[in-house]
């Protein structure tokens, strides 16, 4: 499940026209992380969802979709 939502969560990054890097800029995440969390590393905290989905202008749940 995690490697499922890290690869949805950078599609939708992607899809919205941001590298790794300027997401951990607009969101002050670590780039590292957000690298850990798209590799299915890492599962992101509920907060970590929250400032991701904020930054990309989608709903928490977009995440999950299809998962």
């Amino acid at each position: 499940m995690r490697l499922k939502l890290g690869k949805h969560i950078q599609q939708i990054r992607s899809d919205k026209g941001y590298t790794q890097e300027s997401l951990a800029a607009v969101s002050g995440l670590d780039r590292v992380s957000i690298g850990y969390i798209e590799q299915g590393r890492r599962a992101p905290q509920l907060s970590t969802l929250l400032i991701l989905s904020k930054c990309l202008q989608v709903k928490i749940s977009d995440f999950f979709d299809g998962i």
